[in-house]
């Protein structure tokens, strides 16, 4: 096992990596659907609310790293700005190049660099003629510039997608939306930034990180949903799984490959009038302890997992079964959410029993804490588990109009 590895989300949290969104994030809010977000994500207040959930993890002894700074300690910042500014050389049209790359060097601190390489400007000269150009009776013309972001990445400040940390170390993995494919060589150079070694890169199929929850001894992998006979690709494929097996990317004695349960999901939704909770494994399972996971129980009851048996240096399927059940052999305690509440399994596990948590606020929005609004936090209580901070959570609600939870925005390190 290497340093930057983890067994279990239930290990202690050693450092953890976050992006603090920057300028990306306005241009993203002005297209939210073509962005994967829920609505538009306001960028203030979505920075305030990024900086209590750092805040949170330092004060529980976690060692934070910030994307921009893991990317200047691979030494390749910089050179991602240059290659920003050269680009535009090459652009049709009117584009031109950045001037001066050297002096926004310069003046820029790492996250200020990294948001220039996440927005992808292109400058544009246009004339502003005399009709254009008139004020308080004076005209003039002169040349302006445009600045036009060319595919920005938005995405960026959820963390978790990129990579899978398991016991044999970080697995990159291979984003389903093309939106987002261009933020895996960022996430590449970052870990060497802190000098790991990646395990695997996962190609050909799609797989992200919030469809992985390892738990000691054994490890579930959300895959693909079966409709009608038919595989159907949520985030992560059958495929991609089988990948992790084969490549010798993880070493657990049992690894779950879970099939997505989208038809009950779907049911569901329909019945209670919400979105769907079944894009990644962690809208509808995490583990909080050793021993007790928070899991939307109609679903894992539907859910099928083929369990596969480490032997020697290769994996074997040994039976099909339910997640429900699969638990329960494990000898796990589950707690069911209720239903209405959004984020109750996308919380983060800084150690066995202790947890960063979403709450849900009262009906009226105005922030406020209602035990009987969060009936997952308060089973979490019960049952002995530190719910952070202030035993209540956090409400990240310009965050998480980006489409995820604490778990969503934050990629582990180092457990154990």
């Amino acid at each position: 096992m290497t340093h930057h590895s983890a067994t279990a989300e239930y290990d202690a949290l050693n450092a953890v990596r976050v992006h603090t969104p920057g300028p990306e994030l306005l241009t993203g809010s002005l297209d939210p659907e073509r962005s994967l977000f829920f609505e538009p994500v306001a960028p203030e207040r979505a920075r305030r609310e990024h900086r209590r959930l750092i805040e949170t993890f330092e004060r529980a002894g976690v060692e934070v790293h910030q994307l921009a700074d893991d990317l200047a300690a691979a030494g390749a910042l910089d050179e991602l700005v240059r290659e920003v500014a050269a680009a535009t050389e090459s652009t049709p049209g009117d584009v031109r190049p950045i001037p001066d790359v050297d002096a926004v060097l310069d003046a820029f601190d790492a996250r200020e660099k990294l948001g220039l390489v996440l927005s992808r400007p292109r400058l544009l000269d246009r004339d502003a003629g005399a009709g254009e150009a008139n004020w308080w009776g004076r005209s003039a013309e002169s040349t302006v510039a445009d600045v036009r972001f060319e595919r920005p990445i938005s995405n960026m400040y959820f963390q978790r997608d990129h990579n899978l940390l398991g016991d044999e170390g970080p697995i990159v993995a291979n984003m389903y939306d093309a939106v987002r494919q261009p933020e895996i060589p960022l996430v590449r150079t970052a870990w060497e930034g802190v000098g790991a070694d990646v395990a695997h890169q996962v190609t050909d199929e799609p797989i992200e990180g919030g469809d992985f929850v390892p738990a000691g001894d054994f490890a579930l992998v959300g895959t693909s949903a079966v409709v009608d006979g038919e595989e159907e690709i949520l985030r992560t494929s059958y495929a991609a799984g089988e990948q992790l097996l084969d490549a010798g990317a993880i070493g657990f004695e049992e690894v779950g490959l879970v099939r997505a349960p989208l038809e009950a999901g779907r049911a569901m939704a329909e019945e209670y009038g919400t979105g769907s909770r079944v894009l990644h494994l962690d809208g509808w399972l995490n583990v909080a302890a050793e021993g007790l996971a928070v899991t939307r129980e109609r679903l894992a009851a539907a859910a099928e997992v083929d369990v596969y048996e480490r032997r020697g240096d290769e994996y074997r399927r040994r039976e099909t079964t339910t997640v429900l059940s699969y638990l329960d052999e494990k000898g796990y305690d589950t707690i069911n959410p209720d239903w209405l509440e959004r984020w109750p399994t996308n919380f983060l596990t800084v150690d066995d029993g202790t947890v960063v948590a979403i709450y849900r606020d009262d009906a009226e929005g105005t922030g406020e804490y209602r035990p009987e609004r969060n009936h997952t936090i308060e089973a979490l209580k019960e049952r002995g588990v530190e719910v952070l901070p202030d035993g209540t959570g956090l409400l990240p609600s310009a965050l998480t109009a980006g489409g995820g939870g604490v778990h969503c925005m934050t990629t582990p390190l180092s457990r154990g």
